[in-house]
């Protein structure tokens, strides 16, 4: 019997793994191996510079320096610095969210916002982003840049930033996994039980499966279908890797007014499913992710899959008014379940009422909180106290916090 077992073979999972093999635990990693996986199919954006202040900002800060480690002992995993490129109009309409996805639905109630409060807020949004920003970077890492005509005419705010390429460490993880000694292996688990764990120290890395194998997980442990565009390669993915167009070949692009970390922080209180589109780009391998789409149900359980071409269609009319090549490119649309928090931090650290087992769940912007976190719980798991109190999920409270 391994020393540890970890449940999903994600970015999480994965990471938490080669931390162990690398104090000498004997680790196990359980990979349900159901076809394409959050971690593969992300942007891979590690915002190192955004985290709210207090212990988050600091982990979230040492990104960088975790992932040059990271590929120091184990191998190019994808790592590069970037450039984050934030784009807005102001004409660009108070952002809504949509009802669920269905023939009959229109968007959900609320008005636009008028000329003078759109450009109030898209203001108020440009002015603390940018201050999140110099908390961390320099006069000449964040920069307004004048309105490009390759991105029709819309204006832009130019960040240091640094991403992870997530096809190639799709590629790269397993072999680094292999190399430190960590058993991989394909297979589903049922849910787990108090007393009959399957090994000494069990780790619940699995994402949007968490629940199911642990079903009194708290209630801010939710679940979007999140969805995106996928562009295998192709003239138009080269021009765009390339730096044509006034577009780096590692920069990502995203909206000013992203809507998906609003949507999240609202799903305790959604009373129906709601949906968004944020219009992005992002280099994946040779090819490109375009778009992201987020569902979110009220209660904590993900549901089927939701109708597909309504968002796929609201997705690609957001990207044709970038360039209206992006909108009709003959890429696939994926759904798939991703874990979030919908308030406080993630959850990371030891479940109460249940001796050996760890959760490690719920991460908004897990590229840049993922290698630090994963450090500690790896820590943690070895028996040091001082790295079980610096976890954001490591409860001292009864029993009833942890489910």
């Amino acid at each position: 019997m391994a020393d540890v077992l970890v449940i999903g073979a994600g970015l999480t999972g994965s990471l938490v793994a080669l931390e162990l093999a690398q104090r000498g635990a004997e680790v196990e990693l359980l990979d349900p191996g159901q076809g394409d996986a959050a971690t593969a199919l992300s942007y891979g954006g590690v915002p190192w510079w955004a985290g709210a202040s207090g212990p988050m900002n600091e982990l979230m800060a040492s990104a960088p320096a975790a992932w040059r480690q990271l590929e120091q002992r184990h191998g190019p995993l994808g790592w590069s610095p970037c450039s984050l490129r934030l784009h807005w109009s102001d004409a660009d309409p108070e952002p809504a969210a949509l009802a669920e996805p269905a023939a009959e639905t229109d968007r959900a109630v609320g008005d636009p916002a008028s000329a003078a409060g759109g450009s109030a807020v898209l203001e108020q949004t440009l002015a603390g982003v940018e201050a999140l920003a110099r908390r961390h970077l320099g006069a000449d890492q964040v920069e307004r840049l004048a309105p490009s005509p390759a991105f029709g005419g819309r204006r832009m705010l130019r960040l240091e930033y640094g991403r992870v390429d997530s096809c190639r460490l799709a590629l790269t993880l397993p072999l680094a996994l292999e190399r430190a000694g960590v058993r991989r292996r394909r297979g589903r688990c049922g849910p787990l039980q108090a007393g009959a764990l399957p090994a000494r120290q069990v780790v619940l890395a699995a994402g949007a499966g968490c629940r199911a194998l642990w079903p009194a997980l708290p209630d801010r442990l939710r679940v979007s279908w999140a969805g995106v565009l996928r562009f295998e390669a192709g003239p138009l993915s080269r021009e765009w890797l390339s730096g044509s167009a006034s577009f780096g070949p590692n920069d990502i692009l995203m909206p000013l007014l992203a809507q998906r970390q609003a949507l999240e922080q609202r799903a305790d209180q959604l009373q129906r499913p709601e949906w968004i589109v944020d219009a992005g780009l992002a280099p994946w391998g040779e090819g490109l992710l375009l778009g992201q789409s987020s569902l979110i149900r009220p209660g904590s359980c993900c549901g089927a899959p939701p109708e597909a071409p309504p968002l796929e269609l609201e997705l690609r009319q957001a990207l044709g008014r970038i360039d209206p090549r992006l909108g009709q490119l003959a890429a696939s649309f994926v759904q798939l379940p991703v874990s979030f928090c919908s308030s406080g931090p993630p959850l990371v650290g030891p479940v109460a009422g249940a001796p050996g087992l760890w959760l490690f769940a719920g991460l908004s912007g897990p590229f840049a909180l993922a290698p630090a976190l994963a450090v500690l719980l790896a820590e943690a798991i070895s028996g040091e106290r001082r790295a079980l109190e610096r976890l954001p999920g490591a409860s001292t409270q009864p029993s009833s916090s942890w489910g």
